[in-house]
This record gives structure tokens, sequence and C-alpha cells, in this order.
């Protein structure tokens, strides 16, 4: 039987705090100061136990943009030659704006995944829903997220169910695309369907309140234990990047 402790959860805001720092200093900070911060994302993202999880995301989908992007701007800026590969040349100009780019992808990218492997999506919205959001962004929030693990374990279970009829899904990365792309939209429109039902089983139980509030009496299934250190050091954090961003704006 559940006790009542098993209702509680613990939420760390600093977490949040934490990559909301990161995104304003991708955009706000020198690249000078965006490389260190960088390399200590990537050491404790590293020594993460969830690393594989962190990563797997950028390395499928976000590295080969930025790869794209240095040879796509280093040939076609202006600027000097760095260095040249047969008849293609690689401009100094190009090449700095491309690192540019791909920094702050990867710190955008990497906060992003870290935040989500150290907090669980249902912790998140019970946070968001106990500081008063709106429990229908708090609706679609969720859907967002599960539909990303939906889509990728009905894709798994048809990927091995393709394999047992005798087709080869795991030579390259093409022959995936090839089975992947006519799967996309019968899987949105399967998932946007189901987001539907769920959405008109809510309205038939009162689900329409604002700030999270129901109609009428409603207690809140979970209690959310929020660390008050954490808190505080997450905004003291994000208060100081503030800072240096604007005095390097007014400098």
């Amino acid at each position: 039987m559940p006790t009542p402790d098993s209702f509680t959860r613990n939420y760390n805001p600093f977490y949040h705090y934490l990559v909301l720092s990161i995104v304003l200093a991708a955009f706000g900070f020198k690249l000078e100061w965006q490389l260190p911060l960088l390399a200590g994302l990537m050491v404790v993202t590293a020594l993460s136990p969830d690393r594989k999880k962190i990563y797997r995301g950028f390395l499928k989908f976000v590295l080969p943009l930025i790869l794209i992007g240095f040879f796509v701007n280093g040939m076609f800026f202006t600027g000097n030659v760095v260095f040249a590969l047969g008849p293609l040349k690689f401009k100094d100009d190009g090449l700095l704006f491309a690192s540019r780019v791909a920094v702050r992808l990867m710190l955008i990218v990497i906060s992003i995944g870290f935040f989500f492997s150290r907090v669980k999506s249902e912790t998140i919205s019970e946070y968001l829903i106990s500081e008063g959001m709106d429990r229908r962004f708090v609706y679609i929030y969720l859907l967002s997220v599960a539909m990303v693990h939906l889509m990728r374990d009905k894709l798994q279970k048809i990927y091995i169910a393709q394999s047992a009829r005798g087709l080869d899904t795991t030579r390259n990365i093409f022959v995936r695309a090839k089975y992947l792309l006519p799967l996309l939209v019968p899987l949105s429109y399967s998932y946007i369907a189901e987001s539907l039902d769920r959405g008109i089983a809510l309205q038939a139980t009162n689900f329409s309140g604002k700030k999270g509030v129901l109609r009428g009496q409603a207690t809140p299934l979970v209690k959310i234990e929020v660390d008050r250190t954490g808190l505080i050091t997450g905004r003291i954090l994000l208060a100081a990047v503030v800072v240096i961003t604007l005095r390097r704006l007014f400098a």
C-alpha cells in the first residue's frame, strides 16, 4: 500500500536555472567565454551516468548539422583562405561564424539534454502546476515530451517487425531513412488522434481550470518539495549571467 511519502517528489530548481543561464550565455557571451563554459559542461555531462541519453540526440541530429555548417560557411564566406582541400577553399570568416553557431548549438542542446536526464517530466509538470501554471499549457508540454518517447518506441517495434519479415534495417543510415520517412506521417496522425481523445477525456473530468486550479475543490495528487538551496543558487547564477550579458551589451 502506498504511503503518504510516495506522493511527495523532490524538485531542484537549480537545473532549470542552469539551463536558462547557459542558453543566455550561448547568445550573450563572447566565443572566448563560451568555450570554457562548453568544456566544463561536457566534463560534467561526460561523468553523468545518463551520458548516453544526453548525447544520443546530439550525435544523431545536431553534430551532422554542425559539420554541414562548417563546410558550407567555410566555403562560401568571404575572407582569407585558411586551408584548401583540392579545389575547395575554406575562409577564416566562414569558419569563425560556423564555430560560433556550433558552440551555441552545443551549449543549448547538451544543457537541455542534461536537464531532462536529471529531472523527470512528471516532476516538471507537477512543479509548474504548483507554481500556478495553466494546466492546459502543462498538458501540451507533456504531450510534446511524450510524443518523442512514444514515436521512438513505436518505430523500434516497427523496425523489429520489419526485421522479422526479412527486411534488413540495420545496414546503414540511408536504409533506415528509407523505412523511416514513410512512417512519420501516419505515426504523427495517430498520435494527434490519441491526443484529441485524451483531451476529450480530460474535458469530461472537468479539466479546464486555469493557473493550476480545477473547477470546484481539488487537492493536488503530488506534493512538490522544492530544494531551497538549489532555488537560491540557481537564481544567483542566472542573475550573474544577466549582469555579465548586460555589461557586454552596454559596454
